[in-house]
């Protein structure tokens, strides 16, 4: 027989799933069934018809399932993000999520006792009951889901399979799921890491290996602050497609004299777990070291490892399910993505579903906005795209910069990281599927308007750090073979995650509860309004994303406040971080504590221990020191014990130190004056 070779063309497979159709699933497979949403594709890339799919190969599906109360849970996020309202950051357990807007337990129980009948292993169970993964070789599938798989092979000379038929649900459990994942698996994880090009000569000199950015480099270039001692440790996650070497993370370490903090791998619905992509594994290090180089003091690292053959699509949903499922971790980073016009519609919901319960738990997301500028990083995909999931509306999307730095990375200047075509580019745009999120309008205004964005759309990204490779970081993986200098979105995103996880621990220890989901927040400090203070950023207003020579379109070009480029900016990391942990002060209706007392300090030509006695009530202490010469405060800390060392003051200058007692009802100071003696 001569073997069969059809053209995929985006608008050129009706005649493949006609003839696909005409293969009848077997009699009786499906009786009473309905057809539900799924994310087999009814048009395909480019690619050649290789043939069925072999009837013994296993394959995972993910079931979703919906929310018992959809509009109980939207209107509980609205009101536990929202400053001010009774429930504002009054976020939930696991169980009480499960309990209240999780799936039907009885629902899921019967999704699993029909998958056991009909010889499909069950996977990993989690506890809101709204993701259900089955796996079985594909004959047993196309028997139970009546679809059928066929193999393809794509121009880019990766093979892949898609069911040719949408699946229908059987009446045992038609009306009981919204959706069915893993039909194809044409999408698969892009890293958003970036090596320095070979030969190239590097923008700026870090203190790293081979000149790059240090660990300490990126903590003094954006002035992160040190976690206060007696703050609870962060637990902060990271996805991975695949393992990595633990004695990578351990010579990163150890180079950058960084403590050695747990890194702990959780492998996601079954998977065994190892290194089988040097990409991953490239991936894998540069996030772990990036969220322990920027906050010393996190407690621990989860990384989230699903490497099978799943969809893109199909491995985030299983990891945010485990997530929240675990409710271990504060905080999640998320350097992968997928062009958002590439990925299945129904995956991207399914995302969405799991972001709900994360939002409710009061864990904050932030992910990479993408490497290839305004375009995506597909040549599948013309115009302008942005990637998902940092498109999603509950995540707080990370763009990147290219980072000037002077004498001990002192920071110097920032513009849009753009080196395309080879180099990449920040990621940024406006979504095609989400409508812009309330945080992004201000008084009926789109705050993304006065820089070409969207005035009904999601804009993207939220904020922006380092992630040009010719400005990048030194990361270790010996499988690639040793230090590389690295960029990409890769790196802003867990710098971003980390950062945050020092406010949202300064704000528990204040008993002002987890900040969460991190937009609102962050759109609240971002505009020039008298009701906020622009100070917690470098608003980056040079460079875009675009290159309309090569790509016959422009990208977005960066502006003063937000843009589609690098949205609000880069942490300016004292001020930032103050605003983000003290946000919620006066909001519960009781006294502020009273003020310190005794107040005493000593000073060296660089820096002053302030001691004071504690006060009654108070859950911590702000400490601002203003040059009354100029009226500008020199620095903040933040501190739960009675005394402070402040660093980086000028010799011969006296300083006012405003000693403020905090507690979630407010603030009541006193003033030191101090002065730095001469000298060195």
């Amino acid at each position: 027989m001569t073997h069969l070779k059809l053209a995929c063309a985006v608008r050129g497979c009706a005649s493949i799933f006609a003839m696909a159709a005409a293969l009848a699933a077997p009699a009786g497979a499906i009786a009473a069934s309905v057809n539900v949403v799924s994310d087999a594709r009814s048009t395909l890339p480019p690619c050649t018809r290789v043939g069925p799919t072999l009837a013994s190969q296993p394959i995972s599906l993910t079931v979703v399932l919906p929310s018992r109360n959809p509009a109980g849970l939207a209107s509980f996020i609205s009101h536990a993000t929202q400053p001010g309202d009774p429930l504002f950051r009054h976020y939930l357990t696991s169980a009480q999520f499960a309990a209240q807007f999780g799936a039907r337990a009885a629902d899921y129980k019967a999704i699993v006792t029909w998958a056991k009948t009909h010889g499909l292993t069950v996977g990993e169970e989690y506890s809101a009951h709204t993701v259900l993964s089955v796996t079985g070789a594909v004959k047993d599938l196309e028997a139970a889901f009546g679809v059928r798989f066929t193999d393809y092979k794509g121009t880019d000379g990766n093979n892949f399979y898609n069911s040719s038929l949408p699946p229908k649900a059987p009446a045992a459990i038609a009306g009981k799921i919204t959706s069915i994942l893993g039909l194809n698996n044409i999408s698969r994880p892009r890293t958003m890491a970036r090596k320095l090009p070979a030969g190239a000569t590097p923008l700026a000199s870090g203190s790293g290996p081979l000149g790059a950015y240090s660990a300490s480099d990126i903590r003094t270039a954006y002035s992160i602050p040190t976690q206060p001692i007696n703050a609870p440790g962060e637990t902060i996650a990271v996805f991975e497609a695949g393992g990595f070497d633990p004695n990578d993370i351990e010579t990163y370490l150890t180079t950058n004299n960084l403590p050695k903090r747990p890194v702990v791998v959780r492998n996601v619905n079954g998977y065994k777990g190892g290194i089988d992509d040097p990409g991953v594994d490239l991936e894998a290090a540069l996030d772990i070291d990036m969220v322990i180089g920027t906050n010393p003091d996190v407690k621990k690292v989860l990384v989230y490892e699903d490497g099978e053959v799943d969809p893109f699509g199909v491995e985030l949903v299983n990891s945010f399910a485990a997530i929240g499922s675990d409710n271990l971790a504060q905080t999640v980073s998320v350097s992968y993505g997928e062009d958002e016009a590439l990925q299945d519609s129904a995956d991207i919901q399914a995302e969405n579903t799991e972001l709900q319960q994360l939002v409710a738990q009061g864990i904050a997301v932030f992910a990479s906005s993408g490497d290839n500028g305004a375009y995506g990083n597909s040549t599948q995909v013309t115009g302008l795209n942005v990637a998902d999931p940092s498109s999603q509306p509950l995540i707080t999307a990370v763009g990147g910069t290219t980072l000037f730095t002077g004498l001990g990375a002192a920071y110097q200047d920032e513009i849009a990281w753009n080196e395309l075509p080879d180099a990449g580019a920040t990621g940024g745009g406006i979504s095609t599927v989400w409508p812009i999120p309330s945080y992004q309008v201000l008084h009926g205004h789109s705050l993304a308007a006065n820089n070409g964005g969207s005035s009904t759309k999601r804009n993207v990204p939220d904020v922006a750090a380092v992630a040009d490779p010719y400005t990048g970081v030194a990361v270790y993986s010996a499988l690639n073979g040793g230090w590389f200098e690295v960029g990409g979105t890769s790196v802003s995103a867990p710098i971003w995650a980390s950062f945050f996880s020092i406010a949202n621990a300064t704000s528990k220890m204040l008993g002002l509860g987890l900040i969460g989901f991190a937009n609102p927040a962050l759109y609240q400090l971002g505009p020039v309004t008298p009701e906020s203070n622009f100070g917690g950023y470098h608003d980056i207003v040079a460079g875009s994303n675009g290159n309309a020579q090569i790509y016959g379109i422009p990208g977005f070009n960066a502006g003063y406040e937000y843009d589609n480029v690098t949205g609000w900016g880069s942490p300016q990391g004292t001020p930032l971080y103050t605003s983000l942990a003290l946000l919620p002060l006066h909001l519960n209706n009781t006294n502020p504590p009273p003020p310190p007392t005794g107040q005493h300090g000593v000073a060296t030509p660089t820096s002053a221990k302030v001691e004071f006695t504690a006060a009654e009530g108070a859950t911590g202490y702000l400490i601002e020191v203003l040059d009354p010469a100029t009226r500008v405060y020199a620095t903040e800390v933040i501190t739960g014990t009675n005394h402070a060392l402040i660093n980086g003051l000028v010799p011969g200058t006296t300083y006012e130190f405003e000693i403020y007692s905090i507690s979630p009802g407010g603030e009541t100071g006193v003033l030191l004056y101090l002065s730095t003696p001469s000298g060195s």
